[in-house]
């Protein structure tokens, strides 16, 4: 099954990519964005489950810092088990909330 591919943001001067948002490049300050698909699967650096969350937030609250292709690292919301850094999950974006969804199939 092919996953859908996640917008990111490519500076049309440097070229880093970077996770949308208002404002300039993070790397050289254009202001020059253009939308480039990546894929949506990812692998986790790190994972952590708060018993305790912020107001608005149910326990327990997962979340795991997932790198991407291109080297774009983003902190999504864990739909599913706390993952193992070293597992591959699969972002979406929902508004401005990513989601890590745990049930990609190893390769």
């Amino acid at each position: 099954m092919t996953r859908p591919e996640l917008l990111v943001s490519r500076c049309g001067s440097c070229t880093v990519r970077y996770l949308p948002r208002a404002g300039p490049c993070p790397h050289c300050g254009a202001s020059n964005p253009v939308p480039y698909p990546i894929p949506s699967e990812g692998v986790v650096l790190a994972a952590t489950e708060l018993l305790s969350p912020s107001q608005g937030w149910t326990a327990p609250h997962r979340l795991a810092l997932v790198e991407l292709a291109e080297s774009v690292r983003v902190l999504a919301v864990v739909r599913g088990p706390l993952p193992e850094a070293g597992g591959r999950v699969a972002v979406t974006r929902d508004g401005e909330i990513y989601l890590a969804e745990t049930d990609v199939p190893t390769r």
